[in-house]
């Protein structure tokens, strides 16, 4: 009696958060600009799913090109990534896939941290920070297939400190599964 006890309650969360939208673990993409300097290869996780909204963590790296030089580039982003267009849902489990094309509003922050110790381009007296916090805001969308999800992701991300190389937006593709 105990083990089921535990059980349900374990289970309530997950009934009262049924998705609106299809659900995805982890990502993989490319992103030009926005949360990098330039470009970047990143990784994302989801978690903290409700029924119209959940968390995205992603972690890049990149390469910057100054000229002749080209240096690393590490990012991270936090976002709250919230549905715009929910498909009506009549029975008790929504159907994955139901909506070919699901959009988000994405709000968030994200940093980015890069080798600024070159004497050419960043001489030890400018002020350039080396880590450039950023907010972060845009637009997300979501190509379901049977298989994979495909992400665009066009963002907005103005620099929170003064800093040469931070883009004022960007775009991001990449793939993710369930």
């Amino acid at each position: 009696m105990r083990k089921l006890i535990i059980f349900f309650v374990f289970s309530i969360n997950s009934l009262s958060a049924q998705p609106y939208y299809t659900p995805l673990r982890a990502a993989v993409g490319v992103e030009a600009f926005g949360t990098a300097p330039q470009r970047q290869v990143c990784t994302e996780v989801m978690f903290g799913y409700k029924s119209r909204s959940f968390l995205a963590l992603q972690a890049g790296l990149g390469l910057y090109n100054i000229s002749d030089y080209t240096t690393y580039s590490i990012s991270a982003a936090l976002t709250y990534n919230f549905l715009l267009n929910r498909y009506r849902k009549k029975e008790c489990q929504p159907h994955p896939g139901h909506n070919v094309l699901e959009s988000y509003f994405e709000v968030g922050t994200s940093a980015f941290l890069f080798d600024k110790y070159v004497n050419v381009y960043f001489p030890p007296t400018d002020q350039q920070e080396q880590i450039c916090p950023l907010a972060l805001a845009g637009l997300r969308f979501h190509i379901v297939s049977t298989k994979w999800i495909y992400i665009l992701k066009i963002r907005y991300t103005p620099s929170l400190v003064d800093s040469k190389v931070a883009s004022v937006g960007g775009v991001a593709v990449g793939f993710g599964w369930r």
